[in-house]
């Protein structure tokens, strides 16, 4: 397998489609084409992500004065900061700017890189890698009651090509998949389809908690496509495009990272551990995920003085050869908060591990990777429900350019889209909402929905998630159009945002016949006293309910509201 791995992670490039190479290689572009003013604009949102080579080259532009007011204090500080990251190209540029400073700017060039380093240095409270902890790592979704296969596209699989594809999807009332939003299709688009064709027909058990039925979030599923026997030509190939993207990768071309990020994850294979949670309980899947606090879910519940809605974290442990736990140690970017830390000493010090091998003293380390959601409790999604779990894998040591993971971040931190999304995937508003800011469609509907799923959004939270669905809504995503128009639809009663609701569900269910648009439409004719209007879009949206599976009841609900000449209640 190690061998097939190695080989694979050289795989084929079949059509893969870029929405826009990262946003560091454009700015350079920009920067050749002597586009100075929007260059600095695209290298500074860069730089802000933790990207050593843009901060070097806002460093370079504020030296020169090239589309910004040249000042040699921000060029020592920016230069400062990118050999932080590990940009060492910037050594010899910050000596030459260091010397021809006067001894005041020099004092306020150190102390405007200590600032700049504190946010956008490699532990920076800005950079993206401090971002990572706070995402949804663990979000398993209800059990399948109809799980149809995947195809493997049948051209790809007679030249022995392995690809994946992963969605992001909604589960409704009635366990149907709704929204889905692709994620990644690699090598090619083919295998998204077939994926996309298995989640239309799967079917998932109806989730029912407090006597209310519940939808489910943000789920996601990933379909991997492999052969075990690959033709040899094939392999030559996969070989060859992987020596070429590595030495891309290598140079800093962050679509080349981005790319290479998909081909090793394609093949990565997570060793981990089965598990036997004291004293009677033992988990184990037939994927290898063990959840060692499956048992003892009651030891975490929503803590309002934690900041965050999730965190992740992570130990080195070693085990004795009973398979105790003898020490561990936090390792990664982020320690735990105190809260946190306690509850999985207190995990480690009371698991049991089945470990094989040769009788040792001692065994490990192993990698312990906690999550916990921290989310208030929600009364329409069930989400909330899977309070912490912690995976135990082994570590087996690699080169860091064969980590999916490295190039990942790489890519991200260049301002790949698609990698920020991946990142961000899991409701991470940090990452997110970068991408987002960063004008990419499809981040910026996902941020929304992620916040209007929050019950404890800030107005400041709400107006923000509001810009994102209307340049999402302005570029065409019919489900940006949906969900601005149920906020408006919803909770306004200005007449002129509810007539755009209007005008944007007219648009929605002229393409799609979407029950969720009618009814939205009939609120805000509705709230407009134009009840002859809102009744026959309700019934509208009841007739669509019925025919495309939705739970109806509550759309009926409404229809008796509007027939009485009331408002809907939500």
């Amino acid at each position: 397998m190690k061998k097939l791995a190695s080989v694979i992670a050289g795989i084929l490039l079949v059509g893969q489609s870029f929405s826009a190479s990262a946003n560091a290689d454009r700015a350079m572009d920009l920067y050749l084409n002597q586009d100075y003013a929007q260059a600095f604009k695209l290298f500074q949102k860069t730089a802000h992500l933790g990207h050593g080579k843009s901060q070097f080259n806002l460093g370079v532009q504020y030296l020169r004065g090239q589309g910004v007011p040249q000042d040699p204090v921000l060029a020592y500080a920016y230069l400062a900061v990118a050999i932080e990251n590990g940009f060492l190209t910037a050594r010899q540029a910050l000596k030459t700017v260091e010397r021809r400073l006067t001894p005041a700017q020099t004092k306020a060039a150190k102390a405007k890189a200590d600032e700049l380093i504190g946010f956008y240095g490699k532990a920076g409270s800005k950079n993206i890698r401090y971002a990572l902890p706070f995402g949804r790592a663990y979000n398993p979704p209800p059990k399948r009651t109809e799980n149809p296969e995947a195809k493997y596209p049948g051209s790809l699989f007679k030249e022995g090509i392995p690809g994946m594809a992963r969605y992001l999807f909604d589960i409704d009332r009635n366990g149907i998949v709704r929204d889905m939003q692709l994620l990644q299709s690699y090598p090619t688009d083919e295998f998204a389809q077939s994926v996309r064709e298995k989640l239309e027909n799967s079917r998932y058990q109806i989730l029912k908690v407090g006597g209310t039925l519940r939808k489910f979030s943000q789920a996601q599923f990933s379909g991997m496509f492999k052969r075990t026997d690959i033709p040899e030509e094939t392999r030559k190939k996969l070989a060859s495009k992987h020596k070429q993207l590595l030495a891309k990768a290598k140079r800093g071309n962050g679509k080349a990272q981005a790319e290479l990020a998909d081909m090793l994850e394609l093949m990565s294979d997570d060793n981990m551990l089965k598990v036997a949670y004291l004293p009677d309980d033992t988990v184990s899947s037939s994927q290898g995920e063990a959840n060692l606090l499956a048992s003892n879910a009651d030891n975490f519940s929503n803590n309002t003085q934690l900041e965050e809605d999730f965190y992740n974290f992570a130990y080195l442990v070693w085990l004795d050869k009973q398979g105790n736990t003898l020490r561990f140690e936090a390792t990664g970017d982020y320690k735990a908060p105190k809260e946190l830390d306690e509850l999985a000493v207190k995990t480690m010090n009371n698991w049991h591990v089945l470990v094989s091998g040769d009788e040792q003293a001692e065994y490990g380390p192993f990698l312990a990777e906690f999550f916990y959601n921290n989310e208030t409790r929600n009364n329409t999604y069930s989400n909330y429900l899977n309070r912490q779990n912690v995976k135990l894998k082994k570590i087996i040591a690699k080169p860091r350019e064969e980590m999916p993971s490295y190039w990942r971040l790489k890519a991200a931190q260049g301002g790949d889209f698609k990698s920020l999304m991946l990142l961000g995937s899991g409701c991470n508003l940090r990452i997110l909402g970068t991408a987002a800011d960063l004008g990419h469609t499809p981040a910026q509907t996902l941020a929304a929905k992620c916040v209007l799923q929050k019950t404890n959004a800030n107005k400041e939270q709400l107006n923000q998630a509001k810009e994102w669905l209307t340049a999402a809504s302005e570029q065409g995503d019919y489900i940006a159009m949906r969900e601005l128009a149920g906020v408006y639809a919803r909770d306004s009663h200005n007449q002129g945002e509810l007539n755009y609701a209007i005008e944007l569900t007219k648009k929605v269910v002229d393409e799609k016949d979407d029950p969720w648009a009618y009814e939205y439409m009939a609120a805000a004719y509705a709230k407009l006293g134009q009840f002859e209007e809102a009744i026959d879009m309700q019934e509208k949206a009841v007739k669509e309910a019925w025919d495309k599976d939705y739970f109806v009841d509550a759309a009926k609900a409404r229809l008796a509201a509007y027939e009485n000449s009331k408002l809907g209640t939500w």
